[in-house]
């Protein structure tokens, strides 16, 4: 995801790494601009929560893991960074969040964007292992 209207935000990498710290994850950051942040969330193998699940089950029918955050991990971080900084502009791959008010007007319907087949759905909300909810 890339995250704007970073230039004037104090101590904006500071609060991006508490968060990370608190949830328990791990982050790969870097700027593209004065301005502009690209952020990607990385899975802590001993983080228990925020484990994401493929569309594929294994052999013995439980849930593939995958080597990323879920929905409910996404969500958590972004709710942290808007309570320091409401004014951020986020862009992710499925949607744009213009500021604090609009993310949460916005977010809960990204919880049911189908990341499965038309055969078998699979939510992005349902896409995961972890006891968060």
């Amino acid at each position: 995801m890339k995250i704007y209207n970073v230039k004037n935000e104090d101590d904006f990498e500071t609060t991006v790494n508490g968060v990370v710290d608190s949830l328990k994850i791990s982050v790969e950051k870097n700027y593209v601009s004065s301005n502009c942040m690209r952020v990607k969330l990385v899975k802590k193998k001993e983080n228990k929560n925020y484990q994401r699940t493929g569309f594929y089950s294994n052999k013995n029918g439980t849930p593939r893991k995958v080597n990323a955050i879920c929905w409910h991990g996404f969500r958590d971080f972004l709710t942290e960074i808007y309570k320091y900084h409401p004014k951020i502009r986020v862009v992710t791959a499925q949607i744009t969040y213009l500021n604090k008010e609009d993310f949460e007007k916005k977010y809960p319907q990204t919880a049911v964007i189908n990341i499965g087949s038309q055969m078998q759905p699979l939510n992005y909300e349902d896409a995961c292992l972890c006891s968060v909810a």
